[in-house]
């Protein structure tokens, strides 16, 4: 029987299915994955590169730079920024501090394309046998990558955006421009940005002109600038430039000689302050100005080069004046007390300190302490630490206790006793140190409690070259020049004159007479009352011209003219000049009762000074961008407001305060000047304004809290020497050149108080000046009476004010202004 076995299917085939399909499934998983990863790569690339910066040439660096305030001389005021930083071309930095950056921060600069891996490994085995940071590992792309990205410096996210960020500008910027940005835009300690600031502010000098051993000290402070500090840790910072001067010349950026000169080099390293034109308050009304027009970001941060009109020395000059103006006037005021004193255990104390020369700086006000009264000498001994001094009795005469009324006696002070005790704590000025009486000679002073402004601008222009808003901007910044509204008492009368000049129907001339005597105006709000304006003399002086009246600033014929000629005209033609604070619509109007800026009055002023035209006042004649493109020049803005005619028969008559009148002391600058003094109500406010040819001033004297100034401190007393010694340094240099006459002004020979003409051989009298036309002749009616207006009206000595248009009517009791 014949047996038959089964067979077993082949193995081959089944196994070479599944090895296919083995193989299937994970090509088809390399494949997702490879997509998931490379989608994955893709997401994350979008998503670190999306927010960076695209830097597709030089032109795109723009950063937060430094705004410079200009004088008109060029010279630099002051500089607003958020980073101080100046941004110059790499031409304008030193080749060494180049090569000194390059050495300390990346020897490889110039041959990788943004990342160094050699340099990676090098500073990781540097740092690991140091057990510390020594080397850094970022190159000079990344460090200008880390800086404009503003990325933290130890996040792996952050580093690859800067690796990136490093690459695209190493293919899209060249070695140079890379150069530039860094060396603009690192941080160097001290608030300082970029090389330039740096070399600046630590030794004074532009960035091309550092030498190699500061180069190096700079370029070391890159790494940690507080660290290495050289103001702070000098030696800290010097081990910092040697390690910098060597790898300069190991990399043969120096020779050995010159590493050697470098590090044998002394160093005079402080921190340096630019000089600036001390100008606080002329600063702030151009920085309001700026960031007003421009915008903080814009002021603050993109480099504006601004040029004011500002002079330095004329500001100076004012600076000076109202500083010893407001001394003077302290003085007068009299002793407003100690500073403060201390107790009998702070006086032995301050006895028994050895007497030494000390560290006084003689003409620098300091506190001292009254130590003793010696009454035999009658003087005071005082100590400002090991520095003794005297004061003697004659020396603090004045030092009287101020008035409580302006009329109270103050008896003259007898005894060193009555000014000083012993424990009191006053301001003195050394003056001199006495080397054989081993003692200081000391001057009493204290600080005032007045304030003062002054503004002068330029004549035919309107610039505004000098702006000062008070004695001292640290402690006030209250611009009383721009911001404080005061009255200006009599500065005020001769807008009414010029307008009274100008009237197109009432004839009045320089020589036209008002009867200064007593007159009565009815109160038409108030029925039965009754305001009679005085003089501030409280006399009358009869007939009166009207140059004699504006002259000794008569109240009284003031306010006749301005009830003749119409409230309404008066206020009409003061905005006309300029003035436009709010005007009183009554007869005080006369004694310049309505608050006005010193600057408003001064451009009022300015129009007699210009022939009647009008100048906008100039603060700021040009700004220019971070490249030097001028984005914004003062256009002349003036208008032709009242007559050349009328504007010089104005100036003419304010000559006259000055030759005859209130402003008598202007004449010591023996030179043609025209202005006029104010003093309002109880000498609260004390004014003089005030031109020549060539420039106008305006000077304000009071109290921020509007209490009197004192006896007698009118404006010709108080305001008028800051005016005057003002204006004799601002026109030293200038030629003494008189008034320009205009056609159609012609000049008469005048009795001085009558105002007629002097018959032809007749003698005295003086050349007026009349608008042609209405000059007088011999013999002949004064020109002046019209129809309309009573031939008496300026001679009577009652008037009514009944039926006229105030709105607001003047105070019954209403307090005549100084005429001083």
């Amino acid at each position: 029987m014949e047996k038959h076995l089964p067979s077993a299917p082949p193995p081959a085939p089944r196994k070479r299915r599944w090895l296919k399909r083995l193989l299937i499934w994970g090509f088809s998983l390399s494949l997702v994955l490879v997509i998931l990863a490379a989608g994955a790569g893709v997401v994350g690339w979008f998503y670190i590169t999306e927010d960076l910066p695209q830097v597709e040439s030089i032109a795109d660096y723009r950063p937060p730079s430094v705004t410079r305030v200009l004088a008109a001389d060029g010279s630099l005021m002051v500089r607003y920024y958020h980073q101080r930083r100046f941004v110059v071309p790499l031409s304008e930095i030193s080749p060494m501090a180049v090569k000194a950056f390059v050495a300390a921060e990346d020897g490889n600069f110039f041959h990788h394309q943004g990342i160094d891996l050699a340099g990676i490994a090098r500073a990781t085995i540097a740092n690991i046998r140091a057990g510390r940071v020594v080397q850094g590992a970022s190159t000079i792309s990344q460090q200008v990558a880390q800086a404009l990205l503003n990325t933290p410096a130890r996040a792996w996210v952050p580093k690859i955006k800067e690796m990136i960020f490093a690459w695209r500008m190493e293919h899209e910027l060249s070695k140079q421009d890379i150069l530039y940005i860094y060396l603009n835009e690192i941080y160097l300690g001290h608030g300082t940005y970029g090389v330039e600031a740096a070399a600046r502010t630590y030794f004074g000098k532009p960035a091309k002109d550092l030498n190699v051993a500061e180069a190096a000290l700079i370029a070391g402070l890159i790494q940690a600038p507080s660290r290495y500090s050289p103001l702070r840790h000098p030696r800290r910072a010097r081990a910092r430039q040697v390690y910098v001067i060597e790898r300069m010349q190991a990399d043969g950026s120096i020779s050995p000689e010159q590493a050697q000169a470098a590090l044998t080099q002394p160093l005079d390293i402080k921190l340096h302050r630019p000089q600036t034109v001390a100008a606080p308050y002329y600063e702030e009304t151009v920085r309001q100005w700026l960031e007003e027009r421009y915008g903080k970001k814009m002021l603050y941060e993109q480099g504006l080069i601004v040029h004011t009109a500002c002079d330095p020395g004329l500001t100076a000059a004012g600076r000076a004046a109202i500083k010893k103006g407001l001394a003077q006037l302290t003085r007068r005021q009299g002793y407003f007390g100690p500073v403060k004193r201390i107790s009998g255990l702070e006086l032995d104390k301050a006895r028994s300190v050895p007497v030494g020369q000390g560290s006084l700086e003689p003409g620098a006000p300091a506190e001292a302490v009254v130590t003793a009264l010696d009454p035999a000498r009658q003087r005071a001994e005082l100590r400002l630490g090991p520095a003794r001094g005297y004061i003697a009795l004659d020396q603090v005469r004045w030092a009287k206790p101020p008035r409580k009324k302006p009329d109270d006696y103050r008896p003259p002070l007898k005894k060193i006793g009555q000014v000083f005790k012993p424990g009191d704590v006053v301001r003195v000025m050394p003056m001199a140190y006495q080397a054989k009486a081993r003692a200081w000679q000391l001057k009493l002073v204290q600080e005032p409690v007045a304030q003062a402004a002054l503004l002068a601008m330029e004549n035919g222009s309107g610039r505004v070259r000098v702006l000062i808003g008070g004695s001292d901007f640290f402690k006030s910044q209250f611009n009383r020049a721009l911001q404080a509204h005061r009255q200006p008492g009599s500065a005020f009368k001769p807008f009414i004159y010029a307008a009274a000049l100008d009237h197109p129907k009432r004839v009045y001339t320089s020589s036209t007479v008002v009867l200064d005597a007593p007159i009565t105006y009815d109160d038409p709000t108030q029925p039965g009352e009754k305001w009679r304006p005085k003089n501030y003399s409280s006399r009358f002086y009869g007939s009166t011209t009207l140059r004699q009246a504006l002259a000794h600033s008569r109240n009284v014929v003031t306010v006749k003219l301005l009830s003749d000629l119409g409230l309404g005209y008066v206020v009409e033609y003061a905005r006309r000049l300029g003035i436009t604070s709010e005007l009183a619509p009554n007869l005080s109007l006369a004694l310049g009762t309505s608050g006005l800026t010193l600057l408003e009055l001064t451009r009022a002023y300015g129009v007699f000074a210009d022939h009647g035209v009008l100048m906008e006042p100039v603060f700021v004649e040009k700004v220019l961008d971070r490249d030097g493109r001028e984005i914004y020049k003062a256009e002349p803005k003036d208008r032709q407001v009242i007559s050349p005619q009328t504007a010089y028969l104005t100036t003419h008559l304010l000559q006259g305060v000055i030759q005859e009148g209130t402003g008598r002391r202007m004449r010591a600058l023996k030179r043609p000047l025209a202005g006029k003094t104010g003093t309002t109500n109880d000498l609260r406010d004390a004014w003089f304004v005030g031109f020549s040819p060539q420039l106008i001033c305006g000077v304000w004297v009071g109290q921020d809290d509007n209490r009197p100034l004192g006896r007698k401190e009118t404006g010709s007393r108080a305001a008028g020497p800051i005016w005057q010694q003002f204006m004799g340094q601002a026109l030293k240099d200038q030629p003494a050149s008189d008034f320009p006459v205009p056609e159609g002004v012609v000049f008469v020979r005048v009795d001085r108080l009558n105002g007629q003409p002097v018959p032809a051989g007749g003698k005295g009298g003086f050349f007026e000046s009349f608008l042609e036309g209405r000059q007088p002749q011999p013999g002949q009616p004064t020109p002046g009476q019209t129809e309309g207006r009573p031939q008496d009206f300026l001679q009577s000595e009652t008037f009514s004010s009944q039926g006229a248009p105030p709105a607001d009517p003047p105070a019954p009791a209403l307090a005549p202004a100084p005429d001083h």
